[in-house]
């Protein structure tokens, strides 16, 4: 399970359980601190993000990149 379906799913069982307000935004707000700083931390390491997919950027393609 990826992290974006772990997180809905879990989203989901909180709303569904009938949980205050406050508690379900404070975890949101846990779980997006938690995956700032994981994104900062892999930064740092240098990792490379590779996506699949063609760029969303517009007038970017592959042939332009050997220019």
């Amino acid at each position: 399970m990826s992290y974006i379906e772990e997180f809905e799913s879990e989203l989901a069982g909180k709303l569904n359980a009938g949980e205050d307000t406050v508690s379900v935004v404070r975890w949101v707000a846990e779980k997006v601190l938690e995956s700032y700083r994981n994104g900062i931390t892999a930064g740092q390491k240098g990792a490379t993000v590779i996506r699949k997919g063609k760029s969303r950027r517009r007038g970017f393609s592959p042939e332009r990149e050997a220019d």
